[in-house]
């Protein structure tokens, strides 16, 4: 008998919180939320693939890919929002 396939914890949300933060970062008073963002989706994705290694659990493929992009995502969207916060706070791109 097959178990169902389970939905890994929060890989939506990783994946949309990761998705949010990339063109966050470019916005000026936005670059902090594009950090918090992109923390949570890698968070949120390292902590559900973890999970499902840990417990030996059958998620579906689809739910595994939405973990993985999300953390992909997400450490875009931080490396990109910190560089622009770099560039906002010393003027650099205002000169």
């Amino acid at each position: 008998m097959k178990q169902p396939e389970k939905k890994l914890p929060l890989s939506t949300a990783a994946l949309v919180m990761g998705a949010l933060s990339v063109p966050l970062a470019f916005a000026w008073h936005l670059c902090s939320l594009a950090v918090v963002l992109g923390v949570y989706a890698t968070v949120a994705g390292f902590w559900g693939r973890r999970r499902a290694t840990k417990h030996l659990l059958i998620y579906s493929a689809t739910s595994q890919s939405y973990a993985l992009w999300g953390m992909r995502l997400g450490l875009l969207g931080l490396v990109l929002a910190s560089i622009m916060w770099v560039l906002w706070a010393t003027n650099w791109l205002l000169t």
